[in-house]
């Protein structure tokens, strides 16, 4: 199977009847980041400016960026990041890095698109992490989401507390796994730049709350099964302790369960 062609969520439904994205500004700068126009040299990005049109946003090792659109959607950047937008569409282009997306309830949802993949989501806050060749790793903090690969056919729901990783190479889809929602919370940089839409937060600390529960009664288990950044220790459900890899890992991962 060649690489991941595409996954589609059904929430891109209501993008049809959203307002397009038209602009977005720079709201928060961290360290490098720099604003690209065509025919342009590149310039350093400052806060208030205006990202529209075939702009790209680059940001470098140790930076991070915050983008706010006119709808209120949020988007920052990690570090070693390149993101742009399709002006006159709800179409955003992630060619390298992570994001950190947030689309209020009543926005109708964004397309996240990178060479391999595309997401569609509607009032949902998540992360997304792209490596060319590599993975593309989607966390869902709150809402949920459907993906779908186009070589496949088989939709798979991630809901809010969990993670799905995609290898480049793989030969399908894996199943989703829980992901330590407060660890996140507390680690990763882009949640930190800034406080949350506050229902969205609330949203965020009710599952939390659901998590730290079912560690207490043994039902969530630590299972440390896919590469980790900014804190994204995974946790898996101990009545149905599988790894997301195959068959082949599973014994590895209950080993690791207390």
């Amino acid at each position: 199977m060649k690489n991941i062609a595409a996954f589609l969520l059904l929430a891109a439904a209501p993008l049809c009847h959203a307002a397009t994205l038209q602009s977005a500004k720079v709201t928060r700068v961290v360290n490098d980041v720099k604003i690209f126009k065509p025919g342009a040299s590149a310039k350093a990005a400052k806060v208030n400016a205006t990202v529209a049109g075939k702009t790209s946003v680059q940001t470098g090792s140790k930076s991070r960026s915050e983008l706010k659109f006119q709808d209120s959607t949020i988007t920052r950047l990690g570090a070693n990041t390149v993101f742009s937008f399709q002006q006159g569409t709800r179409d955003l282009q992630l060619k390298q890095g992570t994001l950190l997306l947030q689309v209020p309830k009543n926005a109708g949802g964004a397309r996240i698109r990178t060479s391999t993949a595309t997401a569609a989501i509607t009032g949902t806050t998540i992360m997304m992490n792209y490596m060319a060749g590599k993975w593309i790793k989607v966390i869902v903090l709150e809402g949920s989401l459907d993906i779908f690969l186009n070589e496949v056919g088989r939709r798979v729901t991630i809901k809010e507390g969990q993670m799905l990783f995609l290898k480049d190479n793989g030969q399908g889809i894996p199943r989703p796994v829980d992901v330590d929602l407060e660890r996140i919370m507390k680690t990763s940089r882009l949640i930190g730049m800034a406080p949350l839409d506050p229902k969205a937060r609330g949203a965020i600390d009710r599952r939390i709350v659901i998590q730290k529960d079912e560690k207490r009664d043994g039902t969530l288990v630590g299972a440390n099964i896919v590469p980790r950044t900014n804190g994204d220790d995974v946790i898996q459900d101990q009545r149905d302790i599988r790894d997301v890899f195959g068959e082949e890992n599973t014994a590895r991962s209950t080993q690791r369960a207390p």
